[in-house]
């Protein structure tokens, strides 16, 4: 199977005949999803999952991946404790036979808002997570090319995340642009990539290690 065409973007040219609510509450994070009718959307299941959720902090600093469950009322749950903040919260899913273009969520925790930021251009391409490195290959990323995303896994196979070697997640430093790749094929770290805007960007690449997923974070600077 050809992973590299899972490839979503953020994309205001479209608009999505699906709309997402999301909100916290004690530890509990709460989506809702309702069509172009007022109906709850049946989902297709992408990557053993009907939804990917993904919440990243306005400052870039905090990233949850979540699968969160389907309620009988329709609506999808998940436990997370978050620390008080700004989050922005992006439902990745694929309703069935509806257009559907993933927009940020706003989530809002306690009192204290979270600014954004401008991220720095120099990154240290080695990162270690619990005594397993990961290495990303120096990337020339333009837009509207296809960018190569190469992680060197120095001889250590991750095993199999959801139904591939490893994820991709990458948001811009305005928090509006998500993007989820998945490897170009099943047995590759290799991830290719594109970028519809010029600006920084963070990625966070995960990969499975003894029945513990690591989150690596990279800067990426992608010109025009």
């Amino acid at each position: 199977m050809d992973h590299s065409k899972h490839n979503h973007h953020h994309d205001h040219s479209v608009e999505s005949e699906v709309k997402t609510n999301v909100t916290y509450n004690n530890g509990i994070v709460f989506i809702e999803l309702k069509d172009d009718t007022g109906n709850p959307s049946d989902l297709t299941v992408l990557h053993e999952k009907e939804m990917h959720f993904i919440i990243v902090s306005n400052d870039l600093e905090e990233y949850y991946h979540l699968h969160p469950e389907k309620e009988p009322q329709g609506s999808y749950v998940v436990n997370q404790d978050l620390n008080d903040g700004t989050y922005q919260a992006f439902v990745d899913i694929a309703p069935e036979n509806k257009v559907y273009q993933i927009t940020p969520n706003t989530l809002q925790v306690g009192t204290n808002e979270t600014s954004k930021v401008n991220l720095e251009g120099k990154d240290t391409w080695t990162k270690e997570r619990d005594g397993k490195t990961v290495t990303l290959d120096a990337v020339d990323a333009t837009v509207g090319e296809e960018v190569p995303l190469v992680f060197d896994m120095h001889g250590e196979k991750p095993d199999t995340h959801l139904g591939a070697l490893g994820h991709v997640v990458i948001v811009d430093e305005d928090v509006e642009q998500y993007i989820h790749v998945h490897p170009a094929s099943e047995d590759t770290t290799t991830f290719n990539a594109h970028f519809s805007k010029p600006g920084m960007y963070k990625i966070w690449a995960e990969f499975k290690f003894a029945d513990n997923v690591h989150f690596y974070p990279f800067i990426l600077e992608v010109k025009e």
